[in-house]
């Protein structure tokens, strides 16, 4: 019988020093005065300041830029980006929803900030492990000379690797799991806001997920 995969509980738990973390970056912007609230638009410069890997937060920042860029006005509602952006929105803002609708306000609101932070720094105080793993999934696929932080694993590649490793004992379907497992988080949120779908397929941000997940960053 292939082995089954659970969702590791300790994963999504906020540690007391992540929650440090971000506090003081929240508070530096309160304290610097330029603002009376911390916004959507401080976000990739509190990730930047919290030192994780760019291949962590490109996808947000990414977002958050469209967000500004298209005045969040209501022709962009109509894009199909904007549902990754309301996924943002209501997973960092005061933002919410009133009869189906979305009340759209870009202030932060600081327990959804720790809550979204704290899988950041844990990719990135486990950034070492997740490369490596990431890498040798990618050279097992038979790419080689690939810049691994960018590089997606489709299904076709996940089979090439079950082979590689001999783990012919897990189906296709458990791996198919194991994408779904990449792309949400343990509550099925998803949680990737990168606006380039490519399938049924995993990056190493995914698959940081995938092992956040399984217990392997606990």
């Amino acid at each position: 019988m292939p082995p089954k995969f659970t969702k590791s509980a300790r994963y999504t738990q906020i540690t007391q020093l992540a929650e440090t973390e971000v506090l003081d970056q929240y508070e530096c912007i309160l304290e610097s005065g330029l603002s009376p609230d911390v916004l959507l638009s401080h976000i990739p410069a509190i990730l930047k300041k919290l030192r994780v890997p760019q291949c962590f937060t490109k996808d947000i920042c990414q977002c958050i830029q469209w967000f500004y860029d298209t005045g969040h006005a209501n022709v962009s509602t109509e894009s199909p980006r904007w549902a990754i952006v309301e996924q943002l929105l209501l997973h960092l803002t005061i933002s919410s929803k009133l009869n189906g609708v979305l009340q759209v306000s870009d202030i932060v609101d600081i327990d959804k900030l720790v809550t979204f932070c704290n899988r950041l720094l844990r990719f990135r105080d486990h950034y070492r492990i997740i490369r490596q793993a990431w890498s040798l999934f990618v050279e097992a696929s038979g790419n080689k000379n690939v810049d691994v932080t960018t590089f997606r694993l489709s299904m076709k590649d996940l089979t090439k690797v079950k082979s590689y490793l001999q783990l012919d004992d897990i189906s296709d379907t458990v791996l198919i799991d194991m994408l779904g497992c990449g792309t949400s988080t343990v509550e099925g949120d998803v949680y990737n806001y990168t606006f380039h779908h490519h399938g049924l397929s995993v990056n190493i941000k995914d698959f940081a997920e995938i092992m956040g997940q399984l217990g392997e960053l606990d």
